[in-house]
């Protein structure tokens, strides 16, 4: 076990914001059912430094070159993590859609096996981990943020959802992938001459090559489960208003937030776009798509999506703050940025009817 550790703010303690990957045998050795590779090295107190870096204040990865993801990896963005992981607990009213409990049904055969890609602070491996006990449970992220006592069924590990995966072809029964669009681009970054001198390069890598990669690990019938958040926010389609028109400053701020995100690390949202992907990937069967609404504010009338919509309007207030180093570094100004959250954060409380549309789509592996 490590000693504890503070990186600039960033808490390496005894609670549950930070990953021990310990030195431990192959997945092979200790699990027979699951096939591994070589023997996992231990993230030493002094190697903790290198997996961050700190700009405009905030902590972030510093896998700048490979890595798109843009937003802070430390405690205040930890916690918005936190609480948007409970919001679609109760929105969903589990910690899945689709046929799970039949996919990790325990056999006599074997353990089933379960990756979960960008985990962040690990909480969804965690909770699906105190739900299915007899199921093993890897969690992936290019930073260690998640907790430093996994269950006896759960492993973190260090790797970029980028690049292959260290497991063999076939041997994992279900891949969850929330929020993963964040880490990948669809098209390289748009060059720009007002921001190119800002911008970073980055290797050109989609979602289509990591759904390849997905359907080479997953055994024949194992479950995707993909949840993504529309890049806009929107109304109640039975309400047929504009919201560009009712809410002009929360419209702007993904105006300029999606810009920014296109220009400095080519990601554009996918949401809506994850059934033709998987159709187009050639390996997926019983693809199911389904939505729901996550309301803003309280206007709800009914008190559990009134709940649900206090939180959710907390996370994206501090959501403004978790990117506004990427608009800085999209070009605009500190004033031009206040100016923008200010009006965004006023439409958020007080514009009733604004919802965000959560995309879950599940899908066989042929």
């Amino acid at each position: 076990m490590t000693s504890p550790l503070h990186i600039n703010g960033f808490d390496h303690d005894s609670d549950d914001e930070s990953i021990d990957v310990s030195r431990q045998m192959t997945d092979a050795l200790v699990h027979p059912g699951i096939p591994d590779d070589p023997l996992l090295i231990e993230l030493t107190p002094e190697q903790f430094p290198l997996h961050f870096s700190e700009r405009d204040g905030r902590l972030f990865h510093s896998q700048l070159f490979s890595s798109h993801y843009p937003l802070p990896v430390d405690t205040p963005e930890q916690e918005r993590l936190k609480v948007m992981h409970r919001v679609l607990y109760l929105l969903i009213g589990a910690h899945y859609v689709g046929p799970v409990s039949d996919v990790l049904a325990p056999t006599d055969e074997r353990e089933k096996l379960v990756l979960d890609l960008c985990t962040g602070t690990g909480q969804w491996v965690m909770d699906m981990a105190r739900e299915f006990p007899h199921v093993q449970f890897r969690g992936i992220d290019i930073v260690p943020i998640a907790t430093r006592y996994p269950l006896p069924n759960v492993q973190f590990e260090m790797h970029d959802v980028n690049t292959s995966y260290r497991w063999r072809t076939a041997s994992v029964d279900l891949v969850h992938a929330r929020s993963v669009s964040m880490a990948v681009s669809l098209l390289p970054p748009i060059p720009s001459p007002q921001n190119s001198h800002n911008c970073s390069i980055f290797q050109i890598i989609d979602y289509p090559a990591i759904l390849q990669e997905i359907g080479r690990v997953l055994r024949p019938n194992g479950l995707f489960i993909s949840c993504e958040l529309d890049g806009y926010p929107t109304f109640q389609s039975a309400l047929r208003v504009n919201p560009r028109e009712l809410a002009p400053g929360a419209y702007t701020f993904f105006d300029v937030l999606t810009h920014a995100l296109n220009v400095c690390r080519g990601i554009q949202p996918i949401a809506g776009t994850l059934p033709a992907l998987l159709e187009a990937a050639g390996c997926f069967r019983d693809i199911t798509a389904d939505l729901y609404y996550l309301p803003i504010g309280l206007w709800h009338h009914d008190q559990r999506m009134k709940d649900i919509g206090r939180a959710f309007g907390a996370t994206l207030v501090r959501y403004a703050d978790s990117v506004k180093p990427l608009l800085l570094e999209a070009g605009l100004t500190e004033e031009q940025v206040a100016t923008i959250t200010a009006a965004y954060v006023h439409d958020l409380s007080t514009v009733p009817g604004l919802v965000v549309v959560l995309h879950t789509v599940h899908a066989r592996r042929m």
